[in-house]
């Protein structure tokens, strides 16, 4: 019944824990840095890229002003690229208001505030809107523009009605809904088909990892940035519109080119033929930078860049949200089947199912990143060893204190078979006593019959019925001390212990065995548990009994000679006798239970195994076995004080 409440409540606490971390934070945080670490062990540094960045740097801006540009020098910019005859162009700029720094805008500036009509008889019809110029070259060169989705209500009308062409994506998978779009001046962004998104967002610690690939915007699926400016030169390129957001893997190295030297013509045109090229800014303030898991910075260009390389060379990792599902569902199983062999002390089997687990998910890590899929293998891992690991420490808890109780049960146990036998031994000595205290009555009633007797004759039988009762008395109170339990520790000297355990054992003790004790110090106290120091001294005395018995034939007298000394803080009773000592190939294995060399009639095996737990375990000290000269030596050795 309690292994069955044992179960139950490991299983509730493996289902409790896993249902935690299922929507933990914490896990999500792990599983961040567990990505990480894949990438910098699994990810290949490759050189070669799709794309090229022109950068609108600060060295641009010195020599051309701070942004925003006149858009005709955009214009321009873009003319120049495309005659390098470059697979797309993506412009990761924005121009959601109209140019400013057109003429035919200035005229009407100075008009309205000024009252001064300005002619622009000199300005060519073609250069007086700069928006006109940039769409023509947006519109000639094929770009793909930039939009930006926002929860903003206050987004332009044209925007709110902008849908992606043909529907194209219908169908695909979007975790993320927008309610307002940030596009580009109307007249720009009319000029184009190819559009996307250029949001871009940093996990909850600050490193950028993903990048959605899909957003639901009323209903109708905009592609990403990356995405559309592919679309832009093949409209056929085969996406699983399934993956809603990738993980982007940064081992590509785009060049950057300042777009200064691209005005300038001091870049190569083979550097941007057929290349993708990806027009925008690493200038702070005018665009976004990520840290990667790296923590290296990056710009929103060289973002879009990597997922453009990324997607045509499908080298990016999806992450599915159900494999954090089944990822938690078997480490949930295997808590379960764990607690189940664990319980049933099957720990080969622990372990070798926790060896093959191992090994078959790195197995599915490995090949799964080759196949473009990231396991999120903290979703099995932690929750399991989050369970299993107070689980182990509470079944060696609970499997110390049943071996604690079975020693326990053990020395019971000898203590009952010493008493089964010390019972007969006593019976045996009481007889002569009794005997004794029978005649001394029979001669008081001859006496008292004869009416000679003298009073004292009286004290003298008296005195002796006396002696022998005490004799009784005492031998009851040896044996009930010996056998008595008692949990606490007391102050006492050895050698009362050694004089206790001699009394036990001379009521078995032939005449021709004798027990010589030796020590110069008489007074060493001992801080313990003086019952079980007893029974130590006394199962080492039984032993030396027997082997002396077995050898009187080659010395005709048994010898047991006990001495006492103290060594730094340790006591030391060595015990030993003439019984021709252990044969040196027993001696490694007299202390393994049931393990004897006495005849099946005069042993169980456990004497020596109890004795050196109570030695080690609850007295803190250990045995020290050897062959003398005549015999066995067994030498105690035990700290003054029990606590050390």
């Amino acid at each position: 019944m309690l292994n069955i409440r044992r179960y139950i409540g490991a299983i509730l606490f493996a289902i409790s824990i896993h249902i935690y971390f299922y929507s933990s934070p914490i896990l999500k945080e792990l599983d961040y840095k567990f990505y990480d670490l894949t990438q910098l062990f699994l990810s290949k540094d490759e050189t070669s890229s799709y794309t090229v960045i022109i950068d609108i740097d600060e060295k641009s801006l010195q020599a051309l002003g701070q942004w925003p540009w006149p858009r005709i020098i955009d214009a321009k910019l873009i003319d120049a690229i495309e005659s390098m005859n470059p697979s797309a162009i993506g412009v990761n700029i924005l121009f959601p208001e109209k140019d400013r720094t057109s003429p035919l805008v200035m005229q009407e500036f100075y008009k309205k505030f000024f009252n001064l009509d300005i002619k622009l008889n000199d300005f060519p019809i073609e250069l007086q809107d700069n928006d006109k110029v940039l769409s023509s070259s947006i519109q000639k060169s094929n770009a793909t523009l930039s939009t930006y989705f926002t929860n903003s209500p206050y987004t332009k009308e044209s925007c709110q009605k902008l849908l992606y062409r043909d529907n194209l994506f219908n169908g695909a998978k979007s975790d993320l809904n927008s309610t307002s779009l940030l596009c580009n001046y109307e007249s720009i962004q009319d000029s184009v088909d190819n559009f996307g998104f250029i949001n871009a967002s940093s996990d909850k610690d600050g490193v950028f990892r993903r990048i959605p690939l899909f957003v639901n915007y009323k209903n109708n699926i905009f592609p990403s940035f990356a995405l559309a400016t592919i679309l832009s030169f093949d409209k056929y390129i085969n996406v699983d519109t399934q993956k809603s957001s990738i993980l982007v893997n940064f081992s590509t190295k785009p060049k950057t080119f300042s777009a200064i030297d691209i005005l300038r013509g001091k870049v190569s045109p083979s550097e941007i033929q057929g290349k993708i090229v990806i027009l925008g800014s690493s200038v702070i303030g005018l665009s976004s930078t990520y840290i990667t898991s790296t923590g290296k910075k990056i710009s929103s260009s060289m973002v879009h860049a990597s997922v453009i390389d990324n997607i045509l060379d499908n080298s990016f990792l999806v992450e599915k949200s159900i494999y954090k599902t089944i990822s938690i569902i078997i480490s949930l199983a295997l808590s379960i089947i764990i607690t189940i062999l664990l319980f049933k002390r099957l720990y080969i089997y622990v372990l070798a199912l926790l060896f093959s687990t191992l090994t078959i998910s790195l197995y599915y890590i490995f090949n799964s990143y080759l196949d473009g899929i990231y396991l999120s293998i903290t979703y099995f891992w932690i929750p399991f060893f989050i369970f299993f690991i107070p689980l182990l420490l509470y079944h060696v808890n609970i499997t110390d204190y049943e071996r604690q109780e079975h020693e326990k049960f053990l020395i019971r146990q000898s203590k009952l078979a010493s008493m089964g036998e010390m019972l007969s031994l006593i019976a045996h000595q009481w007889r002569q006593p009794l005997s004794a205290i029978n005649g001394t009555v029979l001669n008081i009633d001859i006496d008292l019959r004869k009416k000679g007797i003298q009073i004292e004759k009286i004290d003298r039988y008296l005195n002796d019925i006396e002696d022998y009762t005490k004799y009784l008395s005492q031998t009851i109170d040896d044996f009930t001390d010996f056998f008595s339990t008692n949990t606490n520790k007391e102050r006492f000297y050895i050698l009362d212990a050694i004089k206790e355990a001699e009394r036990l054992v001379t009521i078995s003790t032939d005449n021709n065995i004798d027990i010589i004790y030796n020590n110069n110090r008489e007074n060493i106290e001992f801080l313990g548990y003086k019952s079980e120091l007893i029974q130590s001294i006394l199962i080492i005395l039984n032993n030396a009994i027997y082997a002396c018995h077995e050898n009187l034939e080659d010395t005709n007298i048994g010898e047991i000679i006990i001495n006492t000394y103290i060594k730094r803080d340790y006591i030391y009773i060595a015990i030993e006798d003439n019984g021709k000592g252990i044969n040196k190939r027993d001696i490694k294995n007299i202390f393994n239970p049931y393990f004897t060399t006495k005849h099946k009639q005069h042993g169980t095996g456990l004497g020596l195994y109890i004795l050196k737990l109570i030695i080690e375990n609850h007295i803190n000290g250990k045995i020290i076995v050897s062959n003398g000269t005549k015999g066995a030596i067994f030498t105690l050795e035990i700290p003054q004080n029990i606590d050390l």
